[in-house]
């Protein structure tokens, strides 16, 4: 069975204590605790990584998904799922750039703290799209 890795990055502002960053990092790693057995089983083993923002409000709490193996690029999870986002006021606090999160919009609903079945929504579409299946909301499953 070949594998391929999905690598999972989040990143958040260096030195800020911000809720919706902290809840979208442990929503992350019990998704990764959970669903990483069952894709692994599949070929499809997860890693998260935490990576600086770089002071850049836009990537605060922004959650991306690659697959080098099956050449899927690093994608924001939003565009993996055809969803806007957008970066909004947030309750980080310190230092520059910290005041903004990256904010996914679905229907009326926006959310700064990304919930499970986001995420979940996405792992599968990466790794359906390694049998040629959905991937990036293109909608021919359903997703875009």
């Amino acid at each position: 069975m070949d594998v391929a890795t999905i690598r999972i990055r989040h990143y958040a502002p260096e030195g800020s204590d911000c809720g919706p960053v902290r809840d979208t990092y442990d929503t992350l790693s019990t998704l990764v605790e959970q669903l990483g057995p069952k894709l692994e089983k599949m070929g499809f083993p997860v890693t998260l990584e935490k990576v600086p923002s770089g002071g850049e409000p836009a990537k605060n709490n922004m959650v991306t998904m690659e697959c080098q193996e099956i050449e899927f690029p690093e994608t924001p999870l939003d565009e993996i799922l055809g969803l806007e986002a957008s970066a909004r006021s947030c309750n980080c606090s310190a230092g520059e750039g910290h005041g903004e999160c990256r904010t996914i919009e679905l229907g009326n609903d926006q959310y700064q703290a990304i919930p499970p079945g986001l995420v979940a929504d996405g792992l599968l579409r990466v790794a359906l799209s390694a049998g040629g299946g959905c991937g990036s909301g293109c909608g021919t499953c359903g997703g875009g």
